[in-house]
């Protein structure tokens, strides 16, 4: 008796115990399909970027974002088949799209960092490493670059968190080549001719001293742009003097290295020989103390 009621429970367990061992058997070879496809396309994007390499940090990181991208889709997809064996997710998908809707309306900036994040990342316009000036407000290091926040640190030491949408414009410095450009204004008194021969005399000394601070040319003779007097560049917009600017073309990363070391050596060369460099002075009209005080030039006589 006991045996003939076993059967009959067996036989009605049967059906409904298949029914979940197949579902359960289906449920897994999709997430193993899932798992087998997710790494022949991670093997495939990596196959692309190799192939197609020119910059190893920019190609990295825009592997990684394609492989998480993939990563999440297929899983995502994965799960949801898988648990339709069980029970019908559509429903399911229906509420999810209320409150995906809900939570998107919450979260816009969230959005917008991310979209900003990846043209960042996708049209190279810095990456980590390159020294950057965000907004012209932050000057520092790229330490780290993501899909909502950049992290930038100064020189000083001060880490600074950027969302990603508060990025507008961006000055990178670790770009191919940059030009030096330093201006110095002497009073209208100084000789210009012989001012331009002590700034000739900086520039040949600067040139050799850093050399390999400068852009080489590319036929191999010389460099491309040495330090060189650009010109008279301001006699009107000032009442201290006329201005000089010198300029050259430097290597990434150079350009501070030169523009301090050409300032040291104008200042040392004018001193040296008797140039007066110029500088904002007043004067007083009247014969006391006291008298009324007015701006004037370097050139200006003491009344």
């Amino acid at each position: 008796m006991l045996s003939d009621d076993l059967t009959r429970l067996w036989q009605g367990l049967k059906p409904g115990l298949l029914s979940i061992l197949t579902k359960l058997f289906r449920a897994a070879v999709i997430m193993v399909a899932a798992l087998v496809l997710y790494r022949l396309i991670s093997r495939f994007i990596h196959r692309i970027f190799q192939v197609a390499r020119r910059d190893p940090q920019r190609e990295k990181t825009l592997e990684t974002l394609l492989s998480s991208a993939v990563r999440y889709l297929i899983y995502t997809v994965a799960a949801m088949m898988a648990l339709n064996q069980f029970v019908n997710i559509t429903p399911i998908i229906a509420g999810a799209g209320v409150v995906g809707l809900a939570i998107g309306f919450g979260a816009q900036s969230l959005v917008k960092d991310i979209i900003t994040g990846f043209f960042i990342i996708f049209e190279d316009q810095f990456h980590v490493g390159d020294l950057v000036e965000i907004n012209g407000q932050v000057t520092g290091t790229v330490e780290e670059l993501g899909l909502r926040m950049t992290t930038v640190r100064e020189w000083s030491g001060k880490k600074f968190y950027i969302a990603n949408s508060e990025i507008k414009t961006v000055r990178n410095y670790n770009r191919d080549e940059l030009r030096a450009i330093v201006t110095v204004t002497f009073p209208f008194e100084e000789d210009p001719r012989r001012i331009r021969t002590v700034l000739e005399q900086v520039c040949r000394e600067v040139e050799r001293e850093y050399h390999e601070e400068f852009i080489p040319d590319p036929s191999g003779q010389g460099l491309a742009e040495p330090p060189q007097i650009y010109g008279v560049t301001d006699i009107d917009k000032t009442d201290k003097g006329g201005q000089f600017t010198i300029t050259a073309r430097t290597r990434t990363g150079a350009l501070w290295t030169v523009e301090r070391a050409l300032r040291e050596k104008i200042w040392q060369a004018c001193r040296d020989n008797g140039i007066r460099l110029a500088y904002p002075t007043r004067v007083y009209v009247g014969n006391q103390p006291g008298g009324e005080e007015v701006p004037a030039g370097s050139n200006s006589p003491m009344l």
